[in-house]
């Protein structure tokens, strides 16, 4: 097996409980416009950026009702974040805290923006953990496009097969494969179908399992 240097991680349903939260606000959204927003439309739009979701709200709607979806999807998921804040997932601190006393290179690359994204990993206390970021205002194409893993490996002068990716979605296990990264996977809202499971390095069911894993292996 290829030494591991770089742990890369998702944020949104990996690292923060945010996936649900946006879940709930598509489908409450989706209800105040008379839009049905199914699991499969929810699994299309996991992990990708507000382009990808726009692809994919085109495929059925006209533009101007993507357009206002996508803003109540928004303005609802600000309330729902704001009832309930923002919690980390199973498993988060204890994979991290172990990571630092193996001195082991960590990134964040994640679809959502700069400014969102580096306030939510502060507000959860767990910013000062990684070594580097890269936000999805920051590269051009959005996952399954590989540009944002490979920009991760690049700001760290490592070879794609020296990296490991920790992603809960469909797009982004695509994204991670396609750039020739490994890619363990933490399934959250969304469960994999036996044709995504083949592309998988391993299966967890927390972090917790993942910490456990690389006890094995780093």
């Amino acid at each position: 097996m290829k030494e591991i240097k770089l742990v890369i991680f998702d944020m949104d349903g990996l690292l923060l409980d945010t996936e649900r939260l946006s879940n709930i606000a598509w489908v409450e959204a989706g209800k105040n416009m008379g839009i049905d927003i199914t699991y499969n439309i929810l699994r299309r739009i996991k992990g990708g950026n507000i382009k990808n979701a726009e692809s994919v709200l085109k495929s059925f709607l006209d533009e101007e009702k993507c357009e206002k979806l996508i803003s109540e999807k928004k303005r609802i998921q600000m309330r729902v974040v704001e009832e309930e804040g923002i919690r980390l997932k199973k498993g988060v601190l204890e994979l991290l805290t172990f990571l630092k006393k193996r001195k082991m290179k960590t990134a964040v690359a994640t679809s959502t923006g700069k400014e969102i994204a580096a306030r939510e990993l502060k507000d959860t206390g767990i910013y000062e953990y990684f070594d580097g970021f890269v936000f999805g205002d920051e590269v051009k194409n959005g996952k399954p496009n590989p540009e944002i893993f490979l920009a991760a490996c690049k700001k760290f002068d490592v070879v794609p097969e020296n990296a490991v990716v920790l992603e809960d979605s469909v797009l982004g296990l695509k994204a991670a494969v396609s750039g020739g990264i490994r890619c363990i996977v933490v399934e959250d809202t969304v469960q994999l179908t036996n044709e995504e499971n083949k592309l998988v390095y391993r299966k967890c069911e927390s972090l917790l399992e993942v910490r456990d894993f690389f006890k094995e292996v780093i």
